[in-house]
């Protein structure tokens, strides 16, 4: 599929475009309703679509201020399906879109339009769907550096540079991210011409080594094949130079971006046993990151495959024990962070979460008290703490924690509903109906589908 601009339009379509991009600030409602409509006709047309999220986002602000559903920044909506956005891009691209539609905040819907975008080679399309995943939840660095990589790609150094600061803003010891600018700086400086003819920028650099390092990285390519060629280059150097960390690094994140997570894994050891890599704890934590993403892999294929056969035992079983291990490792992982860094009240929020998870109710309250000195996980402490004092019925406790919480959550986010549902709860658990359904009144007036809110409330007013 090629991509088209607004001026290959239609005469007529380029009119309504023009009457909605007037709308956007003034009536985005109206506004998207038009670009919707043209977008769905002309979903090869990244500009309209650019423009549409615009609106969509104006949108999403105007419910903010007014009190209906607002950005839900940080919620996860599930496993994006690859295997199916593969053998359906066309119609993975409309289905997101119609999610977005309902939801601007949909960070799934946002990542499989992005991914059905790449399908179709729809370059502008796909930069669009990982700049939104990406602004939609900035700390994270994952997207962050997916959406940087994209932009190397498209040839828009400078936006990977800035979406790069903003990364090493909240993760400043993110190696890959540093990584990631030095090749789009190189990428920038080459673009804008600073460089002679004459001389590669390898000769401009004081440091060769690490310039011959950087330009391979800046050839480097989504597809499988570049990062093969890469790869070939790079085993070549580490026979050669086994001492050089930064050889290893690179095999790392190469077979990394192949999902080749024992290949991955394999070099990062060989890594970490080097002096330069046995007091680098960046590396450690990048151990525990791709140990990670391999057992996601292998559940996403057991998944696949039960989709397919929903009924196998046997997969089924295969599931259940991959799950398992996974939430060993992580439950391994966060007692061993704790045990070590017992001031890092973060990682107790963590710890919190998977007792729960676990059932280990006591367990996790003790946790999660100690995470409320976190300032930056403080809220979620919070609700997840006042829903542990649900579990164990002491519904008194969870209302203070959910009445601090509610009041700490600025705007109306899918975690504020989450709050005002459950303080609901619990004042209808103490008995006290006329708290709980003013509670449920306010959510039913931000979203009127949210669980069942909508039959709490025609259960009281048939009652009344």
């Amino acid at each position: 599929m090629k991509e088209t601009q607004i001026k290959d339009l239609d005469s007529r379509v380029q009119k309504y475009v023009s009457k909605a991009s007037n709308l956007i600030n003034i009536e985005p409602f109206y506004a998207a309703s038009i670009l919707s409509n043209i977008v769905k006709a002309n979903p090869n047309c990244a500009e309209a679509r650019r423009m549409l999220r615009k609106a969509q986002g104006k949108m999403s602000v105007t419910k903010k201020s007014g009190g209906l559903a607002g950005l839900l920044a940080k919620l996860s909506y599930g496993r994006v399906n690859e295997s199916e956005i593969r053998k359906n891009p066309e119609k993975s691209l409309q289905t997101s879109e119609d999610q977005i539609d309902e939801n601007y905040s949909n960070s799934t819907a946002h990542k499989s339009l992005a991914l059905a975008a790449k399908e179709l080679d729809l370059v502008e399309t796909a930069l669009l769907g990982f700049e939104c995943l990406f602004n939609l939840d900035q700390t994270n660095a994952n997207n962050g550096k997916q959406l940087i990589r994209e932009c190397i790609a498209a040839k828009k150094a400078e936006q990977a540079i800035s979406v790069g600061d903003i990364i090493l803003k909240n993760h400043p010891a993110d190696d890959e991210a540093q990584d990631l600018i030095k090749k789009a700086s190189v990428q920038q400086t080459v673009d804008k011409g600073k460089w002679e003819e004459e001389k590669s920028f390898r000769e401009k650099l004081k440091d060769s080594d690490e310039a011959q390092r950087l330009e391979q990285s800046s050839r480097a390519q989504t597809g499988e094949e570049g990062l093969r060629s890469l790869i070939e280059e790079a085993l070549k150097k580490a026979e050669a130079q086994p001492e050089d960390i930064n050889v290893l690094k690179d095999l790392v994140n190469y077979y990394r971006k192949l999902e080749e997570f024992d290949n991955a894994l394999d070099w990062l050891s060989k890594a970490r046993l080097l002096d330069s890599g046995k007091a680098d704890v960046n590396l450690e934590t990048l151990m525990v990151t791709l140990t990670r993403e391999k057992m996601s892999k292998e559940i996403a294929l057991v998944e696949a495959s039960l989709e397919e056969n929903p009924e196998d035992a046997a997969l089924l079983a295969e599931l259940e024990k991959l799950q398992k291990e996974e939430y060993d490792f992580r439950l391994s992982q966060a007692e061993s962070l704790v045990q070590r860094y017992p001031n890092e009240f973060s990682y107790r929020y963590d710890l919190g979460e998977l007792y729960k998870q676990q059932g280990n109710i006591d367990g996790a309250i003790k946790e999660l008290q100690l995470a409320l000195r976190a300032p930056k996980i403080r809220v979620k402490a919070l609700v997840l703490l006042g829903q542990s004092y649900m579990e164990k019925g002491f519904h008194d406790l969870a209302a203070e924690q959910l009445v601090s919480a509610k009041s700490e959550i600025s705007g109306v986010t899918e975690l504020k509903k989450e709050v005002i549902y459950d303080l609901g709860r619990c004042y209808e658990s103490q008995g006290d109906s006329e708290k709980a359904m003013a509670e449920y009144k306010a959510l039913y007036g931000i979203d009127i589908g949210y669980r069942d809110v909508s039959q709490k409330i025609d259960d009281f007013y048939s009652k009344s």
